[in-house]
C-alpha cells in the first residue's frame, strides 16, 4: 500500500474515529495525551507489521469491523483483501526496522586494561564501541579508493571506522574487561522467538566460497559460505550490577561467533542489496548453525529471515527473571575477540494469540449487531 498523505490529530477528544473516512491510499496516525498538563500528544510512531501468520489472526478482527460498519466497506476491505493475499501466498512480510537506541547498550559502567585516550590508529581499542547499534557501514581502508564504504555483511565484517570515523568494534584481550548498562531492562520473555532474550553481535564472518576479495558488489546468489570464522569473549548479565552470571565458555555462548552481522536486507531478484535494515532485535534460529555450509549467502540469508544475526542469549540459563547490564571480558585462553554491539529482543506474540484475539472480537461485532 502506497501511503499518500499522513493526518495527525493532536486534540484526539475533540475528533473521533467514526468521524473520520480514510481514502484508497491514506493513512491516519493518532496520539493521545491527558491533556492535565496542557501538553500535546507526541508524533505518532508507525506500528511494526507482525508476521503473516498474526497477520491472518489480525484479519478476523478486521473482518469483524466490516460487518459492523457496512457502509466503510469500500475504505477497509482493501486492506484485508492485501493481508488475505500474503497468507495465502505464504509470503514474509518483513517489516522495515525502526531504529530506537534504547533497544540497545547506552552507558559503558566500568572498563578494564584499556588506554584511556586511545590514539586515532587503535581502532579497536575504545570501550565506547561497545555501546549502540551493531554497525551498518565501515570505511574500506584497505580497499584501492579509501574513501569508499562497504555494508556490514555475513561474508565481510565490520572493521577500522565508521561513515564518520568512529570506531565500530572493541577487541578484548585477556585482561580487559567492560560493563554497559542497557537502555532498556531486558527480560526472560517466553514470547521471544527461540526463547532468547539478548543478541550479542561481534564482527565474525562466513569464509565466502571461491576466494578471491568480496564487496558490496559481490553476487551473494551465487557465493556459496564456508566455514564462520569466530573469535572469543566471555558474555556474563547481571539485574543490579551486584550478581552476575556468566555464560558458558564454548563456541555457542561467545560474543564474536553464530550468528555474522548483516546490517542490511538482501534482495534476490535483483541480485543487489536493498536499502532496508535487517532487524538487529530479532534473532536468528539456532538450530540451523550445522546446515549452512555450502549453502549461498542468499539461502542463509532466508533463514535469516530478516534478522542481522548475532548470537543469542537465554536469560532463563542465569535464573534472573531480567537483567539491566552486561559485561564482556577476555581471558587467558579465551581471548582475542571483537564487540560491535548487544541488543535487547523485542517480544512477538504468538500468532495463536492473536488469533484467538481476532476470534473473540468477530464475537464481540456479530453480538454488537443487534
Amino acid at each position: 500500500m502506497t501511503h499518500m498523505s499522513h493526518s495527525v490529530f493532536r486534540h484526539a477528544r475533540c475528533v473521533g474515529l467514526t468521524g473520520r473516512e480514510l481514502t484508497n491510499g491514506a493513512w491516519d496516525g493518532w496520539s493521545y495525551d491527558n491533556f492535565v498538563d496542557g501538553g500535546e500528544p507526541g508524533e505518532p510512531v508507525p506500528a511494526t507489521v507482525p508476521e503473516p501468520a498474526s497477520l491472518a489472526g489480525l484479519s478476523i478482527i478486521g473482518a469483524g469491523f466490516v460487518l459492523r460498519r457496512r457502509r466503510r466497506t469500500l475504505a477497509i476491505a482493501p486492506l484485508f483483501a492485501g493481508v488475505a493475499f500474503v497468507v495465502a501466498n505464504g509470503t514474509s512480510a518483513q517489516a522495515a526496522y525502526i531504529y530506537n537506541p534504547n533497544d540497545f547498550a547506552t552507558q559503558v559502567v566500568s572498563s578494564t586494561g584499556f588506554p584511556a585516550n586511545p590514539s586515532a590508529s587503535q581502532y579497536y581499542s575504545s570501550p565506547d564501541a561497545v555501546l549502540g547499534r551493531p554497525a551498518l557501514k565501515f570505511k574500506d581502508i584497505f580497499g584501492a579508493d579509501p574513501n569508499a564504504f562497504h555494508r556490514v555483511k555475513l561474508i565481510e565484517p565490520a572493521y577500522a571506522t565508521g561513515l564518520s570515523g568512529e570506531r565500530l568494534i572493541t577487541t578484548f584481550n585477556a585482561g580487559q574487561s567492560v560493563t554497559v548498562k542497557m537502555g532498556r531492562t531486558v527480560n526472560n520473555d517466553p514470547n521471544n522467538a527461540f526463547g532468547i532474550d539478548l543478541i550479542v553481535y561481534g564482527n565474525s564472518f562466513f569464509v565466502a566460497g571461491g576466494g578471491g576479495f568480496v564487496g558490496d558488489n559481490t553476487n551473494l546468489n551465487t557465493t556459496t559460505v564456508g566455514g564462520v570464522f569466530a573469535e572469543n569473549v566471555r558474555v556474563s548479565v547481571s539485574p543490579d550490577n551486584v550478581s552476575w552470571y556468566s555464560y558458558p565458555q564454548d563456541a555457542t555462548h561467545t560474543g564474536d561467533g553464530y550468528y555474522p552481522t548483516n546490517s542490511y536486507l538482501w534482495n534476490r531478484n535483483a541480485a543487489a542489496w536493498t536499502d532496508d535494515e535487517a532487524d538487529p532485535t530479532k534473532p536468528v534460529d539456532p538450530s540451523i548453525a550445522p546446515t549452512l555450509s555450502g549453502k549461498t549467502s542468499a539461502d542463509v540469508l532466508d533463514l535469516y529471515n530478516g534478522a542481522a544475526g548475532g548470537t543469542g542469549f537465554d536469560l532463563a540459563d542465569s535464573g534472573f527473571s531480567f537483567i539491566n547490564y552486561v559485561r564482556f571480558d577476555g581471558l587467558t585462553g579465551y581471548s582475542g575477540g571483537e564487540i560491535d554491539a548487544v541488543a535487547a529482543v523485542n517480544p512477538v506474540p504468538e500468532p495463536a494469540t492473536l488469533a484467538t484475539l481476532g476470534i473473540g472480537a468477530l464475537a464481540l461485532m456479530r453480538r454488537r449487531r443487534r
